[in-house]
């Protein structure tokens, strides 16, 4: 058997899998909407208005304006949400439908709507769901207006209702989601990814010499070899833990009075020093004279810290 191959096909099937799996749970294309100086005469332009679009954008003191050009008739489905997210406040928006004239076709009126809360499964976000409309409309240039009373706070405008999600829009979105929760929903992704690669670089580490202590018990090449990998992981390790303090100074830097983080960051002094401590035992030991308790107990703190670490993040 090509092992080789195997390992190769594996991945791409895994790779296919999530593809595949994106595309059943998220029924709108994801669309995030950066810019700042919207306008009638600088809109944002809607590509295939009947295929399910969520665009996640920002008021900044005046309405915001999509623009849809069409050759054909249509029919144009929209669907309002806010979202609702610690630090963030739902503001209802409304959205009106005009003519390449200017004059308004319908209002989707989220004053006085019925909002409803809504959890997005794929992406663990809530929102508050607002009123959507439906209408048919003849080939041309139309506009959608959202604004609130105020023209400000976050939103998500819905459009079309056909679901599709080919293969370059499931790659888009993998791409897109993580910037939402960053930027929209004001998630720590970036932070959370490099803790996670540290915690994964150093806590593996000891994981792996850990397992090998064990098979170390009834064979002296085993306790031999285990020396040789403690000096071949121990670059890994200390790399793991330098990215893992470094994201967590930030974190601090960020919220210097945080109980819980404070109680954390003696836990992490315990982690550099243990870590070391334990590393140095492992490469002197001796055949029955494994360094086990002290091994497992870097690996109790780990994950104490990491615990902790998500509570705090």
């Amino acid at each position: 058997m090509n092992y080789s191959r195997f390992r190769v096909g594996l991945l791409a099937a895994c790779c296919i899998l999530l593809l595949v799996s994106l595309s059943l749970v998220v029924a709108y294309q994801p669309r995030l909407e950066t810019a700042v100086n919207v306008s009638y005469e600088n809109p944002i332009v809607v590509q295939n208005p009947e295929l399910s679009q969520a665009f996640y954008s920002q008021l900044h003191g005046k309405p915001d304006y999509y623009r849809i050009d069409s050759d054909k008739a249509f029919k144009l489905y929209l669907n309002l949400l806010v979202p609702v997210s610690p630090g963030i406040n739902g503001n209802f928006i409304s959205a009106g439908v005009l003519d390449s004239t200017g004059n308004s076709i319908t209002l989707v009126n989220g004053t006085n709507a019925n909002w409803q809360a809504y959890f997005e499964e794929f992406g663990g976000d809530n929102y508050l769901k607002g009123p959507e409309d439906t209408i048919n409309l003849p080939a041309g240039t139309y506009y959608i207006k959202v604004f609130n009373q105020e023209n400000q706070g976050k939103y998500v405008i819905a459009i079309g209702d056909v679901e599709s999600f080919p293969l370059e829009e499931s790659l888009t979105a993998l791409f897109t989601i993580p910037l939402l929760k960053e930027s929209f929903f004001e998630k720590p992704v970036s932070i959370l990814f490099f803790e996670f690669l540290g915690v994964i670089l150093a806590f593996g580490s000891v994981l792996v010499l850990f397992s090998m202590l064990i098979k170390s018990r009834k064979s002296e090449e085993t306790a031999k070899l285990t020396i040789k990998v403690s000096a071949i992981i121990k670059p890994v390790m200390w790399l793991g833990i330098f990215i893992t303090t470094i994201v967590w100074v930030y974190v601090r830097y960020k919220d210097p009075l945080n109980i819980i983080g404070i109680v954390n960051t003696i836990f992490l002094i315990i982690l550099i020093v243990l870590s070391w401590h334990t590393i140095l035992k492992i490469s002197k030991m001796e055949f029955r004279k494994l360094p086990l308790k002290t091994t497992a107990l870097l690996i109790a703190v780990w994950l104490i810290f990491t615990y902790l670490a998500l509570v705090t993040i």
